[in-house]
This record gives structure tokens, C-alpha cells and sequence, in this order.
């Protein structure tokens, strides 16, 4: 890869780890201040508002991530496309208001009816955050088309650090009313920019609306099965079927399990735009082996997060939340284990994505949401949340598998699904180690030396497996040789694991 989408990806992955610290810490506050059912209340709010936002955005996300960098290859200036932004998201400020008048109307007549008592005051702090989070996503998907990454960053550091004050002292001070008002507050600054563009006059950069319309509306479909039945669905099950307790539980397995997966998946976060640049800079084309090579970085990243977070799920929610969360454990250790067929997936959408196959995707989304609304109404209501975050992994690892299938002629090889195979294996080890680990010693102590020895296990299996490509070895070592001198221990490192000379010639 280039400097620039390397950097771009760190600071992509840098400010969604940064927004995912802040909500992690946020959830720990509130489950700390206010206990498992205000927590469960919450949690049900916030799901609200991304399955909203998720389905209002009607595509444009992805369109604009792949528009913005062909428009910047044709030569059209900053203001140009800042338009063609505008042009797409005025039909996402309609959706948004149509959506939040629409989720006011059935909770009041829920209410009316009995059937779910949410307080007026939750409906209202509900729906105004659905709409400053739908329309401040703007933000986001500008920014990364545009890969200004570094403004992207900017903004999202100022709206974690008004999240975490506002959220912690929302809810100390006024319970759950004031932890949603600090979640609203949070959304200012990618509300105010996303109002800039707009504002901004609109212009449909050449494109014809018909093809727009058409991209859009098949994105859209595939965001609203996605939204619905594939972003925490589970949540809604339990609340109907079992107790806010149990959200709350679920809730906080999902923020402990986000903790493994959204490093690798903020890092994809990028990869459109990268892969719609590679392309226009070869006819049309992607070059051969990049999607490989980043099957194959993401797999040594992914696996030993996730089944090292799998192996100390119980110990890590005792010791962060608290003995009464000891249940959200096992959802943990379940969640983590899955987490790697959802960055695969993420991996190959973003590839379908930059080259216009987006038909796939809903397709396989199609089926995965069947699956999965079929398990949780088949589970869920007897065995709570366990056997949906069992459904959850069973339904991404189809997915992932559908997705994969399609991927015939793009840089897939036996000799790319035995490196995977051996990375994982590495990583199971590691798993098994830091479990053992952890076992035997309790508490913070066991936790840090559990993972000290998953590590150092996942680096020797890792070396015993032959399991890094020497392609991959080799340009990690000429970015280490470029860096400082306190990074060599890190190429001494590389070569151990390599089982090589990290800087011997690429095969």
C-alpha cells in the first residue's frame, strides 16, 4: 500500500477507536450510576438511533465515498464535489425527519396501548438523537471520500471529549434523561459541519439522477435488512421477550466485544475510497494482489483480538463492570469468537463496493437476514442472550462464506486460504494460553499476565506455523527500516516470527 492510504487508515482506525473508547467508557459510567435496567434503557435508545440513521442515510454513504474520489481524478474542484455532497444529502434530511416522526408516532401509541411503557421524555431525547446522529454521519462520509482523514480526526476527538463529560455528568446529575442529552450534545460538532454542506449550493457533478437513483436504491434496501435484522436485533428480542436487565447485559457483552472488532473493521474504513483510486489509475482495474495483501494484514490483526478477547471475556466484565454483570461473560467470549467472519465480510463489501457489484451484497445480506430473524425468534425467547449471540456469529460466518464465493477472481488462492487457516490456528493458541492464564491467576493480575502470554504464544505460533507471508514481512520491514531507531526491537521482532530475514527480497 502507499503512504497515503496507510496513513489514512490509521487515522480512520485512530478516530473510530477514539469513538469507541468514549462510548465504552460512557457505558461503563452509566452502568456503574444508574444500574442494568437504566443501562438496558439506554442501550435500547442508542440502538434506535443507528438502526435509524443507518436506514435514513438511503446508500449516499457509499456513493459518496466512491463518487467523491472519481470526481477528484476528473479533475473537479473542492467546491464541485462539496456540491455534489449537498445534492445527495438533501433526500437524507427528508428520510431522517420522515423516520423520527415515524418512530414519535408508534412509541406514543405503544404507550397508549400498553404495550411498551417508555416515558414521553425518552421518546423525544430518542428521536432528537436519531436525527443529529443521521445527519451529522454526513460528516463522516464526506470527510473519508474526500480522505481528509486528518479534519475527520479533528472532529471526532472534539465530539468524544463533549460525549464522555457530557454523558458521565448527564447521568450523575439527572439520571437517564441527562446521560441521552450528553449523547445528543456529543453529535454537535458532525451536526454543524453536515449543516455546512447542506447549506452549500447542490449540484449533481454530471451524474444522471437515474443511475444515482438506481445505485441508491439498492443500497438502500441492502442498509435497511441490515439495519433491522442485522445490527443488534437481539436487543429488541430480549426486551419483548425477557427483561431490560438482559438488554443490559447484551448491551454491555456488545461494547466489550467492539473492543476486538473495531480496529480491524475502522481500518477497512478507507478502503473504498483506495480501491476506487487504484482503479481509476489503472483502466478500470485493481492490481493484482492488493486485495490479497489485505486479507492477509487484516487476518494477523483480527484473529488474536478476537480470540484472545473470547478467552478472558468473564474475568475482563467482572473486573470492568462488576460481579453483577457476570452474565454478559459468556455472551462475550461468544460475540468475540464470531467477530472475524464480520471484518472478513467487511473486507469483501468493500471490494464489491468500488467495483459496482453492490447486488451481491444485498443478496447475501438478504439471506443473512432471514437467518437471523429465524434464529432469534426461535432462541431468544427460551435461552436468552447466549443463543443470540450465537445466532448473531452462525449468521456473519454465512454471510462471510456467501460473500467469499463471489470473490473467485479476486486474488483468492489456496495458498491466501492457507495463510488465514495457519494465522488462525496461531491465534486459537493464543486464545488457549491466555485462558489457561487467567484461570489460574484472579483478578487485574491475571488479566495482565494472560494477556502478556497470549501474545508472546500467538508470536511463536505464529513463527512455528510459517504462517506470515514473506511478501507481507518484507514490506512491514522496509516501513520499520524508515522509522526510528527505538523500533528496532520491533524488526528483530518480525524476523523471529518470520522465521526469515525480514528484509530479504520479496518472493
Amino acid at each position: 500500500m502507499s503512504k497515503g492510504i496507510m496513513s489514512n487508515s490509521i487515522m480512520n482506525a485512530a478516530a473510530g477507536m477514539l469513538l469507541l473508547v468514549t462510548g465504552f467508557a460512557c457505558s461503563i459510567a452509566i452502568a456503574r450510576l444508574l444500574g442494568p435496567e437504566a443501562n438496558g434503557t439506554i442501550a435500547f435508545a442508542l440502538w434506535v438511533a443507528t438502526t435509524g440513521a443507518l436506514v435514513a442515510e438511503l446508500g449516499t454513504g457509499v456513493l459518496l465515498m466512491r463518487c467523491l474520489p472519481q470526481l477528484k481524478a476528473r479533475g473537479l474542484g473542492t467546491q464541485d464535489r462539496r456540491g455534489f455532497a449537498a445534492y445527495l444529502a438533501l433526500p437524507v434530511l427528508v428520510s431522517t425527519v420522515l423516520l423520527v416522526i415515524l418512530y414519535a408516532s408508534a412509541s406514543w401509541e405503544a404507550e397508549r396501548e400498553a404495550v411498551i411503557g417508555t416515558p414521553e421524555s425518552i421518546v423525544i431525547l430518542t428521536g432528537a438523537l436519531l436525527f443529529v446522529q443521521s445527519i451529522g454521519a454526513l460528516t463522516k462520509n464526506y470527510l473519508v471520500g474526500e480522505q481528509r482523514l486528518s479534519a475527520f480526526f479533528r472532529i471526532t476527538a472534539l465530539s468524544s471529549t463533549l460525549q464522555l463529560i457530557l454523558v458521565i455528568g448527564g447521568a450523575f446529575g439527572w439520571g437517564v434523561e441527562g446521560a441521552l442529552l450528553g449523547y445528543i450534545a456529543g453529535q454537535a460538532a458532525p451536526f454543524a459541519f453536515a449543516l455546512g454542506i447542506l447549506l452549500s449550493p447542490r449540484n449533481s457533478a454530471g451524474f444522471a439522477p437515474k443511475a444515482l437513483i438506481s445505485s441508491s436504491a439498492v443500497l438502500f434496501f441492502e442498509f435497511v435488512l441490515s439495519a433491522v435484522f442485522l445490527n443488534r436485533p437481539e436487543l429488541f428480542f430480549l426486551q419483548q421477550f425477557r427483561s431490560l436487565e438482559e438488554v443490559g447485559f447484551y448491551a454491555v457483552a456488545l461494547s466489550l466485544a467492539n473492543l476486538a472488532l473495531q480496529l480491524p473493521v475502522q481500518l477497512t474504513g478507507s478502503l473504498l475510497p483506495f480501491y476506487v483510486h487504484s482503479r481509476e489509475g489503472a483502466d478500470g482495474v485493481l492490481p493484482a494482489g492488493i486485495f490479497a495483501a489485505v486479507t492477509r494484514s487484516f487476518a494477523y490483526i483480527t484473529f488474536p483480538l478476537c480470540f484472545g478477547l473470547a478467552a478472558i471475556a468473564e474475568p475482563l466484565v467482572v473486573t470492568i463492570y462488576g460481579e453483577s454483570f457476570r452474565p454478559s461473560g459468556l455472551i462475550v467470549a461468544i460475540l468475540a469468537a464470531g467477530s472475524p467472519a464480520f471484518v472478513f465480510s467487511q473486507l469483501t463489501t468493500q471490494y464489491l463496493y468500488s467495483m459496482d457489484r453492490i447486488g451481491i451484497r444485498l443478496v447475501t445480506t438478504g439471506i443473512g437476514a432471514l437467518v437471523m430473524l429465524i434464529g432469534c425468534i426461535a432462541v431468544i425467547p427460551q435461552f436468552g442472550g447466549p443463543a443470540g449471540a450465537l445466532v448473531r456469529g452462525g449468521t456473519f460466518l454465512l454471510i462471510c462464506v456467501l460473500l467469499l464465493r463471489s470473490m473467485k477472481s479476486a486474488d483468492m488462492s489456496p495458498r491466501l486460504a492457507l495463510t488465514v487457516c495457519k494465522v488462525a490456528a496461531a491465534a486459537a493458541v493464543c486464545g488457549l494460553v491466555a485462558f489457561a492464564v487467567t484461570d489460574m491467576v484472579p483478578g487485574l493480575a491475571g488479566l495482565t499476565a494472560g494477556v502478556i502470554a497470549g501474545a508472546l504464544a500467538y508470536a511463536v505460533s505464529l513463527r512455528l506455523m510459517r504462517a506470515v507471508d514473506p511478501v507481507d514481512a518484507h514490506v512491514l520491514d522496509m516501513v520499520l527500516s524508515r522509522s526510528s531507531a527505538r523500533l528496532a526491537p520491533l524488526r528483530r521482532g518480525l524476523s523471529f516470527v518470520a522465521r526469515a530475514k525480514a528484509n530479504a527480497p520479496a518472493e
